[in-house]
């Protein structure tokens, strides 16, 4: 049995695409899936299964496109990369509500290292890596040129999380 986080991109931001925590652990169990939890209300979802990570993505955004009416991109991870991913961190001294990880749906574009670069403010720094790019949004994310592109600057579907959440969803898998 694998330990997985699976991120949900683009829920309940802003009043759309509404996806209640406790509804989504239930259709999570639905599914078969075990030792189901969420944490926060940004689509944080833990569980344990049997099935390869692809296969827990496509039942994922297959039930919740049925339940819901619409497409959330999931991306999962394992419990073993998000250990990794926490320990790779480049920018350790940031301000862990500012040091983001985009998690990579699919491989970054050929030119994504350039479009991230053109995008970045003096103060922003990044690392882009094979699944995952570590960014540290130093001046803020309100209004940051590189967060409002970055999905499209890397070349695939992504989803952010701050390192501090990261950290935590480490830390309820251990529970």
């Amino acid at each position: 049995m694998t330990r997985y986080v699976a991120l949900l991109r683009g829920i309940n931001v802003g009043g759309a695409r509404k996806v209640a925590m406790p509804e989504l652990r239930l259709l999570a169990e639905s599914l078969g899936y075990q030792q189901v939890s969420t944490y926060i209300n940004s689509g944080n979802l833990l569980l344990s299964s049997r099935q390869r990570a692809a296969e827990v993505v496509a039942e994922l955004e297959r039930g919740i496109h049925h339940q819901y009416g619409f497409a959330v991109p999931v991306i999962v991870r394992t419990d073993a990369r998000l250990r990794a991913v926490l320990a790779a961190n480049p920018y350790p001294e940031g301000n862990p509500s500012q040091v983001m990880v985009a998690f990579l749906a699919g491989k970054p574009g050929t030119d994504a290292e350039q479009q991230l670069a053109s995008l970045a403010a003096d103060e922003e720094r990044f690392t882009l890596g094979k699944t995952e790019a570590y960014i540290d949004f130093a001046g803020g994310l309100a209004h940051s040129r590189l967060a409002a592109h970055l999905g499209k600057a890397i070349g695939t579907e992504v989803t952010t999380r701050n390192i501090r959440t990261v950290g935590k969803l480490i830390g309820l898998l251990d529970t």
